[in-house]
């Protein structure tokens, strides 16, 4: 029989949808479950994760499934249920309480709050019957010694507003970048890459301002660490060998054994790091996993609406990892003894395996032998295996479009079509690009979430800022105005709705009952969102000629906190903003004869260079004519049956050309101005 107190039926979200039938009365965050905790002087529950969190499902399994736990939490608390992917913002509240407590956090996160929605106390993951203890314990202080909770509840308050970072204090000098690169290389892990022990994390926008350090000087150490690191990762467990794409992070320090949740963030972001890599280096085997990275999203992760879905489990509880692993006797049955021998040899799979039940995690077991994966040979036999392994289980897909994650992949995607020359991720890019522009961008707003149908909670500072990137990235790849058009009105519409002056920053949301402000300008799991506005609003003032951009790049660089200063490496995006702002020349206008096909093989050409702080836009002669076109693109034309290409840095622009490595050397990294340079 359904429980009827359970109020998590008529939810979108896959995540509370799992937890819908728990004997918990949960409740969706909201107004109604502090009013009743109010009402009836109980102190709330609030308990954060998401679907695809392998860990949520031993919780739920282990406690919330259970009767002994329910009876405790019905009785004496107000329970909520949140899916941190739909409300980022609070999530990022509590769990930096979660870490003020603990000095560390995760999921599932379990906080204790007042019906103020002010914390008092919290942890992550609790066993069934310690968390009993605890809720007991719990309950009986708030009966009987509610000075306790006060007290509690003021010291975390008073510890959340402290660590909103404050605006301004100190200027992004030379020095600040010099102190990011050696704090990086302090903590390169020179024998398989990252920076810092296991479990290790995809270091995605280290890899990215680092790559622009090697660009500017040369320097050996720096492409030492993104070549080991890139290099590990691609080789490794964190990899899918067999069907492409990566998990999410490796829980040992050799990027052997991962958690094999797939995130949608994850795979866009590493696969724009191998994209640049790509054109930094030249590696055939980073070509190789942006191409697998790039079509596993488009294979795996894509909805019949043409957007990406969020995410794919670890695996069933105590069965993690089963779809991906193997036994030499399953490689052998889908390949053949002598074939099947190869490819366990090439890929480390043994009798004793290095993973459970005695199966093994697929990586390239050697480091010399990534070329045998490039083989025609290979290949086939990977395609095979993949094939076979779709006769397995599949885990749980999070269905749940989400706009600024939707923005990555649109960013990747652009990017893939501009270095691969592939145009499946233009088409994808672009449909990816036009159903959250329909679907998720209704007259009253942005919106965060599409789910079933229906689009839903208002947009937060990452959507705004990832999908602004994403519609740049587009316009860049195809020079179609309707999406220079598209970011201009979301840039105005997140300015109206979350700058704030007094931060000189973006909100992080405009919600209403969040207990504290928050401003991002730190890198997580995904970049800074403000960084990443630092960046859009660059791109976007030269873009579009508007010095209203330049002006607001101006004052959000102004308001980058002091702490950027004293520990850079924690705000790479932010640097690579203020890189942007101070670089030679963000904008080649590239202007090709009438029918010579766009983009011309001479922009194809400075597309595969490594130009990071230079948007090279393909158009046509005759194209800009009109007043409806881009400002970039009025009174440019083509030099008989060559392209033109006009380099330009604000209202300012070079006499036109046709020589493209003049173009190339005007637009190198080697020329940032000193105040940058490394």
């Amino acid at each position: 029989m359904p429980n009827t107190k359970n109020l998590l039926g008529a939810e979108k979200s896959p995540y509370l949808l799992q937890h819908q039938n728990n004997p918990v009365w949960w409740h969706p965050w909201g107004a109604g479950a502090f009013e009743r905790a109010a009402r009836e002087d109980k102190p709330v529950f609030l308990s954060i994760g998401y679907s695809t969190c392998y860990w949520c499902h031993v919780m739920e399994h282990d406690s919330f499934e259970q009767q002994a736990v329910a009876d405790v939490l019905n009785e004496h608390f107000v329970s909520i249920k949140v899916d941190r992917e739909e409300h980022p913002d609070v999530d990022q509240i509590y769990m930096d309480v979660v870490v003020g407590i603990h000095g560390h956090g995760g999921w599932p996160m379990s906080v204790f709050l007042t019906p103020e929605r002010k914390p008092f106390w919290g942890g992550t993951f609790f066993y069934r019957d310690a968390f009993i203890q605890i809720l007991k314990g719990i309950a009986q202080t708030w009966r009987a010694e509610r000075a306790k909770i006060e007290s509690s509840t003021g010291e975390l308050m008073r510890y959340l507003e402290s660590k909103q970072e404050r605006p301004g204090g100190g200027a992004v000098t030379k020095a600040v970048f010099m102190h990011a690169l050696e704090q990086l290389l302090l903590r390169f892990d020179r024998t398989y890459g990252g920076f810092g022990p296991a479990p290790k994390f995809p270091p995605t926008q280290q890899l990215l301002l680092l790559m622009r350090a090697h660009a500017m000087q040369g320097d050996a150490a720096s492409l030492e660490a993104i070549n080991t690191t890139l290099s590990g990762m691609a080789r490794g467990g964190l990899f899918d060998q067999v069907g492409g794409g990566f998990h999410r992070y490796s829980v040992d320090g050799q990027w052997l054994i991962p958690h094999f949740e797939k995130m949608l963030y994850d795979n866009a972001l590493l696969a724009q790091a191998y994209l640049e890599a790509v054109q930094l280096t030249g590696s055939e085997l980073y070509r190789m996993v942006a191409r697998r990275t790039l079509d596993y999203m488009l294979e795996e992760m894509r909805d019949r609406g043409g957007a990406f879905q969020s995410a794919e489990d670890a695996g069933e509880v105590e069965r993690e990892g089963e779809f991906y692993a193997w036994t030499p006797a399953q490689v052998r049955n889908v390949l053949g003894d002598e074939e099947g021998a190869r490819i366990c040899a090439l890929f480390g799979v043994s009798d004793e395996g290095n993973f459970e039940r005695g199966t093994s995690v697929m990586h390239i077991a050697g480091e010399s032998r990534w070329r045998e994966v490039l083989e025609p040979r290979c290949v086939a036999s990977l395609t095979a295996l993949q094939a076979a392994r779709r006769s397995r289980t599949a885990p749980h897909r999070d269905t749940k479009v989400l706009a600024g994650w939707n923005g990555l992949a649109i960013s990747a995607c652009a990017r893939g079509y501009q270095v691969l020359g592939d145009a499946r991720y233009l088409d994808a890019a672009v449909a990816a690009a036009s159903f959250v522009c329909s679907e998720l961008w209704p007259e009253s707003g942005l919106q965060r979430r599409y789910c079933d149908g229906s689009a839903g909670i208002a947009a937060v500072h990452e959507d705004y800022a990832y999908l602004i990137e994403g519609l740049l990235a587009l316009f860049v790849a195809t020079g179609d105005g309707v999406w220079l058009s598209r970011a201009i009105k979301l840039q105005d519409e997140q300015d109206r709705r979350l700058f704030s002056g007094e931060h000189r920053a973006y909100l992080s949301s405009a919600s209403e009952g969040l207990i504290v402000q928050v401003c991002e300008w730190g890198d997580g799991a995904t970049p800074s969102p403000n960084g990443i506005s630092l960046l859009n609003l660059t791109l976007l003032a030269e873009l579009s000629g508007e010095a209203r951009f330049a002006q607001r790049a101006l004052e959000l660089e102004s308001g980058i906190p002091g702490e950027a200063t004293s520990h850079p490496v924690h705000y790479c995006s932010a640097l690579r903003g203020v890189m942007l702002r101070r670089a030679p020349a963000s904008v080649v206008v590239a202007v090709s004869p009438p029918g010579a096909g766009k983009p011309s093989p001479e922009v194809l050409t400075l597309w595969g260079r490594y130009l990071p702080f230079t948007a090279v836009v393909p158009g046509q002669d005759g194209a800009g004519s009109s007043g409806e076109v881009p400002v970039i693109f009025r009174g440019r034309v083509a030099r008989g049956e060559k392209t033109a290409f006009y380099v330009c840095r604000g209202t300012s622009c070079l006499e036109p050309t046709v020589d493209v490595q003049g173009v190339e050397d005007v637009c190198s990294p080697r020329n940032v101005s000193d105040d940058v340079r490394l």
